[in-house]
């Protein structure tokens, strides 16, 4: 059996110890967090470190998009975008149809197709902003929040199970360290 990560746990032991009295494992889980992933330490492990951050991202977008598809297939909205539209279209009267496609950091041909669909299933319908004659406003319409009604306690539940396992604190934590990736 080889001992080495032991050893380098006992070495890090040894470290805390020299500098530190408090015996509790909880300090010293916060200063080895502290010690391997300050900016000190930038060598090889920490770009592995950020390509695992970026991996791990991606994988829990997927698995919720995996989730959510299950849900929606049972529905005309054929989209986790589609639904996120519609949502917001129902918290706000209405939205430039560009600026809801920059508020979900699509492309405009993308965000274009996604409203297409929605209005072809009477879902939303567009009118004439009057601010600026050149863009069309979209807002939700009775069968769009009907259909809305109808699929939004599923979905919660699958966001609910995905941030179950974490405590209040933790959850306001995450949301702030997202909060900082995404600005």
């Amino acid at each position: 059996m080889d001992y080495s990560l032991l050893k380098k746990i006992i070495e890090l032991v040894e470290v805390y110890q020299q500098e530190y009295s408090s015996e509790k494992v909880e300090d010293f889980t916060i200063w080895l967090n502290n010690t391997l992933f300050s900016a000190k330490s930038q060598d090889e492990d920490s770009t592995h470190d950020k390509l695992v951050l970026a991996y791990k991202l991606m994988f829990l977008n997927k698995e919720l998009k995996k989730q959510t598809k299950g849900i929606l297939s049972n529905s005309t909205i054929s989209s986790i975008d589609e639904y996120s539209f519609l949502l917001h279209l129902e918290i706000q009267e209405s939205f430039r149809k560009m600026e809801i496609v920059e508020m979900h950091n699509l492309e405009a041909p993308t965000g274009i197709e996604i409203i297409k669909r929605l209005l072809k299933n009477n879902f939303i319908e567009e009118f004439p902003d009057l601010e600026d004659k050149r863009a069309k406003r979209i807002k939700i319409t009775n069968k769009g929040t009907n259909e809305l009604k109808t699929i939004k306690p599923k979905i919660d539940t699958i966001f609910k199970k995905f941030s179950e396992p974490l405590s209040l604190n933790e959850r306001i934590q995450f949301s702030g360290i997202m909060d900082k990736l995404i600005n």
